[in-house]
């Protein structure tokens, strides 16, 4: 199966709706059974192994690739939706009597809002702040300033990729486990590791190796399929969530399962197993296709909930929660984000 030649894998935007899902569900109130950090790390896996394979597609049909057309695409992909989010969050704190400040909406729009939120952090108390959930975004941004130049310099070599991509998850690991055991947690702002692009980028790397793995040893897809590759990566994603040490889920936990979604990502997503067929179902592929904005709305739902409905019970809470998130995306996805996209398509040819 020839992963660069395929024009859309259905089970990409159930694994992503996973991902969405569980960052959802443990926001809502459920953080201390569901790990909504392994959604996170999920979504930047999948982003970087599509942009790869994208842009190798893109490679072997003209002998380059456009900067400027990758940097309009993701212009068109998030800026539109991230406006809105924005100024509807900004409506909603004025009525919660929440003064923000200008600064908070550079750290949005220019993507640093994850070194923003650790070191100063957003406006709000009883109201969550809701623009601190673009802190990803800012760490997907900074990783695909470079990525492109990256990819140009290293896409004709595939020894120098590797190798250059092994030391960058080295560097990654090592440099977590310097601030976590060497500086120490305590001594860390809260979330100085889980947010920083410098700590977390890496789980857009296991991504990417494996997407020009894919395309470019081909034996490497069979390796990958096979079950003890698939038993081995359910050990190690069920040994990272359950190995409880606060050491260990500040520094290994992230490569961990960096290691444990490339040994089982053929098998959920590219082979016709009952797992892809699950993710292919036209309910998580709906859901994956509005992750983007059930992303950004959620977290806003989850703050309005928090601060004028304290006291609904959890299960009407998380009702609301699910169905306000889910009307807000759906027509995010359907007025702002598909007819600019469009838009955007048009604009590149």
């Amino acid at each position: 199966m020839s992963v660069t030649s395929q024009q859309r894998v259905l089970a990409l935007d159930g694994l992503r709706a996973v991902s969405i899902l569980l960052v959802l569900f443990s926001h809502a109130w459920l953080g201390h059974i569901i790990p909504g950090g392994l959604g996170v790390t999920i979504f930047f896996f999948i982003s970087g192994f599509i942009i790869t394979r994208l842009m190798i597609e893109e490679w072997d049909s003209t002998g380059t690739i456009s900067i400027k057309k990758f940097y309009i695409r993701r212009f068109f992909r998030l800026m539109p939706a991230l406006v809105v989010f924005v100024l509807l969050s900004l409506a909603v704190m004025m009525v919660a009597g929440v003064q923000w400040r200008w600064v908070e909406l550079l750290s949005v729009f220019f993507y640093y809002a994850n070194y923003y939120g650790i070191f100063i952090g957003f406006s709000g108390d009883a109201l969550p702040p809701p623009l601190s959930i673009t802190w990803s975004l800012a760490v997907e941004e900074h990783f695909y300033m470079l990525f492109p130049f990256f990819f140009l310099t290293v896409i004709a070599i595939p020894k120098r990729f590797f190798l250059i991509s092994i030391s960058i998850l080295l560097i990654a690991l090592m440099w977590r486990v310097y601030l976590a055991y060497g500086v120490g947690l305590e001594h860390l702002p809260h979330y100085r590791i889980y947010k920083a692009t410098d700590t977390r980028a890496d789980s857009i790397v296991y991504g990417v190796c494996l997407s020009f793995l894919l395309a470019r040893v081909p034996a490497s897809f069979a390796w990958l399929s096979q079950k003890r590759t698939v038993l081995t990566g359910v050990v190690l994603m069920l040994f990272s969530l359950l190995y409880r040490n606060e050491e260990f889920r500040e520094t290994f936990r992230y490569s961990i399962q960096g290691i444990a979604l490339t040994c089982l990502f053929c098998y959920l997503v590219l082979t016709p197993t009952f797992a892809s067929q699950i993710l292919s179902h036209r309910f998580f592929v709906y859901i994956g296709k509005i992750s983007y904005s059930l992303y950004l709305y959620h977290w806003l739902v989850f703050g309005v909930i928090t601060m004028w409905l304290p006291d609904l019970g959890l299960y009407f809470r998380i009702g609301l929660m699910l169905f306000l998130s889910f009307v807000l995306a759906h027509l995010s996805y359907r007025f702002v984000e598909q007819p600019m996209l469009k838009l955007g398509r048009q604009y590149l040819h």
